[in-house]
């Protein structure tokens, strides 16, 4: 007989102190659990970051976009060759610049990336099913003030020197 194994919930505490650090290692637990939801598999995890900020950016150079998630172009450059290669995104000309290009999601990509905020919204609700609405708000207001919060304290990247990528 198989007897199902359910999952060992750890309260990791993080060996730095502090009420920041537990703040940072469930929010990481939190990233962890969503990457692993059905809908999921549509894109691979750093695919779907390259694609969510072609949409909120759209369109942009790919360097733009390194620059905003914080990776380095030949990183970025290979992941849009393959989201275009597979239909996500397109390439046009810069109309400030006919040298540079810029990229957008095509209707593909946007679908693809509402597929896997769907499936991980789902995973969200299911979690909070027990939650008042009123605990809901205060997470969903807290967490985007958070996130305000620290675009408005990040120093900006220094823009690559790398050439665009065609």
């Amino acid at each position: 007989m198989v007897q199902a194994i359910k999952p060992v919930r750890s309260r990791r505490r993080s060996e730095a102190a502090g009420p920041e650090a537990e703040l940072v290692v469930a929010l990481y637990d939190v990233v962890r659990h969503s990457r692993r939801t059905s809908g999921s598999e549509v894109l691979e995890p750093a695919a779907t970051v390259v694609l969510a900020a072609v949409a909120r950016l759209d369109p942009a150079r790919p360097s733009d976009i390194a620059c905003d998630i914080r990776l380095d172009l030949s990183t970025v450059s290979r992941h849009l060759g393959h989201l275009e290669r597979n239909g996500y995104v397109a390439r046009s000309e810069d109309p400030a610049d006919g040298r540079a290009r810029r990229v957008s999601p095509t209707a593909q990509g946007r679908a693809a990336l509402d597929q896997v905020v769907t499936a991980r919204s789902a995973l969200v609700n299911q979690a909070l099913a027990q939650w008042s609405p009123d605990d809901r708000a205060t997470l969903t207001r807290l967490l985007r003030r958070l996130a305000d919060d620290m675009d408005a304290g990040s120093p900006e990247r220094p823009a690559t020197t790398a050439p665009e990528a065609p």
